[in-house]
């Protein structure tokens, strides 16, 4: 019997393959690393497969809506012109109606939420008001987040362990940040990024269990860095963008670096000690 060998190990045509005969733990697999915006917008719905695997609890532990060109494009329809120069953009109600829907999909199981300028006090209580296992949270660009906002979440996330506040111009005060520290007794990591007066910062010596601390765009004197470190015995690594001279033992690292403003990747901020 005759074989046609390159018969037999040409590929499937694409336009021939069945996608939705994928195992449920590929296509999981897949949509963590898509990102809840990709997802509810097409991903999940194309067939009754995908729309299941959509539906499990791996996707939305992590709810990603700062890595996205839909949040960097997102304007302000206040603009009288943006909605004829820019169609295809969305605005932050419909960014808030994705965030929605992703935290109830999440069933309770959400560890990580980030969110970009579209986050306000009302989605933070929508959040809040189904309790989640949230570990980690990030917030840039959201002048609608206020401290009361802010604070009735994080009371009810008692297992935070990092957080990053950037260019949240309504969430500031050292009493918040005193706050702060008492009702999240896991935080290791919290990272402060925008324009705050120097007396704001004393209160982050509250946070006893801090490893690892950014403090960018914020005036600390070498008697408040002291304060800080004092309050945070537990602290390695710091990192401040003004030129400061204070104690620093058992500090691991020590690095100058320049300041990161807000419309860097969140994942591009680095941790160090200014000495």
């Amino acid at each position: 019997m005759d074989f046609d060998t390159d018969a037999q190990l040409a590929p499937t045509p694409a336009s021939n393959r069945d996608w939705s005969d994928l195992p449920i733990d590929v296509l999981t697999s897949v949509f963590v690393k898509l990102g809840a915006i990709e997802v509810l917008m097409g991903a999940g719905l194309v067939c009754r497969s995908w729309l299941e695997a959509a539906k499990t609890l791996d996707p939305w532990r992590t709810v990603d809506m700062v890595h996205h060109r839909l949040v960097e494009e997102m304007y302000d329809y206040d603009s009288l012109f943006a909605l004829f120069d820019h169609p295809e953009k969305i605005d932050g109600d419909d960014l808030c109606a994705m965030a929605r829907v992703a935290v109830d999909r999440s069933s309770r199981q959400l560890e990580v939420f980030l969110g970009k300028k579209f986050v306000t006090d009302e989605h933070l209580k929508y959040i809040e008001d189904r309790p989640t296992s949230l570990k980690r949270l990030s917030l840039i660009s959201c002048c609608n987040v206020s401290n009361e906002g802010f604070s009735q979440l994080i009371t009810t996330s008692p297992l935070l362990e990092d957080i990053l506040l950037d260019d949240c111009s309504d969430v500031k005060g050292d009493k918040f940040y005193e706050a702060t520290g008492k009702a999240c007794v896991h935080l290791k990591h919290f990272r402060l990024h925008g324009e705050h007066v120097s007396d704001e910062a004393l209160g982050i010596a509250a946070m006893h269990k801090l490893r690892n601390l950014n403090l960018q765009g914020i005036n600390v004197n070498n008697d408040e860095l002291a304060a800080i470190i004092d309050g945070c015995p537990h602290l390695e690594t710091l990192s401040d963008n003004s030129t400061l001279r204070a104690k620093c033992a058992g500090i691991k690292t020590v690095e100058l670096c320049e300041y990161e403003s807000s419309e860097s990747s969140e994942s591009d901020y680095d941790f160090c000690l200014f000495f």
